[in-house]
């Protein structure tokens, strides 16, 4: 896949760093009027649920790093907090999932092979590379849990389920405005290229958690489409803020 680059001439339509403050004060509130022990999961549900909970669990060092040179770069320390609070997000949602799992008698995951497959990718990949692979984790998730909302029945679990993908729905826009415009043969060609890329995690994990994502997607075709509708709007948000 082609690389993603940064640019010192985005144009933010955000004050990111602030909008994720205030989405912090959000979660405050909605922990005043959330029981996390009376959440009940359906139990054919729980293997998927460890797995996203592992993916959300990360110590973000490789992404402050490639933050901070940013910064350092286009001379943009908001950047760095933004990120940091984005790490703090995922972190919590990972915190919440952890909890509502132990509830139902279920514990985290330390290894599985998608979460290893992709933090191996993170690892070898540049800086510039990172923000793609960011964008595609962001849109797999806001499949992932609107299906998991829409299947679940328990009141208490869908509550949580559609606050995380508020905040999935979020986070693509903050990557897609980091996302840079080249020529128009490059941009084509990145554009197809993230597509492919798409498609193919589509698929793996569709393989997986078919039981979950099948409560709001007929098929995987169905899924790769409404997958490739999200990177179209990232794609159009990008060449705007550029």
């Amino acid at each position: 896949m082609t690389a993603t680059t940064f640019t010192s001439t985005v144009k933010l339509t955000k004050d990111w760093a602030r909008l994720f403050s205030r989405n912090t004060q959000q979660w405050q509130q909605f922990a005043a009027n959330f029981d996390v022990h009376t959440v009940q999961l359906d139990p054919a549900f729980i293997k998927s649920i460890q797995a996203f909970q592992l993916a959300e669990q990360s110590e973000g060092k490789r992404l402050m790093a490639i933050a901070q040179q940013y910064a350092a770069r286009h001379n943009a320390p908001d950047y760095v907090k933004a990120i940091q609070q984005f790490i703090g997000e995922e972190q919590r949602h990972a915190d919440y999932l952890s909890r509502v799992l132990h509830v139902n008698g279920a514990g985290t995951l330390t290894k599985q092979w998608t979460d290893s497959v992709f933090r191996h990718l993170r690892k070898l990949v540049g800086p510039e590379m990172m923000l793609s692979l960011l964008l595609m984790a962001e849109i797999i998730a806001i499949a992932y849990y609107s299906s998991l909302a829409r299947a679940s029945q328990d009141p208490q679990a869908k509550q949580l389920f559609e606050r995380i993908l508020q905040d999935e729905t979020t986070h693509i826009q903050f990557h897609c405005e980091y996302m840079t415009r080249s020529t128009p043969l490059l941009d084509s060609l990145r554009w197809s290229a993230q597509r492919v890329f798409l498609g193919l995690v589509t698929i793996v994990i569709w393989l997986d958690h078919s039981h979950v994502l099948k409560h709001r997607f007929s098929s995987v075709f169905q899924m790769m489409d409404y997958c490739n509708h999200l990177l179209t709007k990232c794609m159009r948000t990008a060449l705007s803020a550029s």
